[in-house]
């Protein structure tokens, strides 16, 4: 299997947001969301992290 892409992962973060907002989920399941957001979140910032480092090396620093 292959890893989520940023936009992948900002995506399927998106939805699960929206889904808690909406305030229908039961209390596992909205637990559940909320975990898996949460590694989304880390997705999305390692995936930041690293595009970032790409640049910086990119310009010289």
């Amino acid at each position: 299997m292959t890893e989520k892409t940023f936009e992948e992962a900002l995506q399927e973060l998106e939805s699960k947001v929206a889904a808690l907002s909406a305030g229908h989920l039961p209390l596992a399941d909205a637990l559940r969301t909320y975990e898996e957001g949460v590694a989304l979140v880390r997705l999305c910032t390692e995936r930041l992290d690293e595009a970032e480092l790409t640049v910086r090396r990119l310009a010289g620093e």
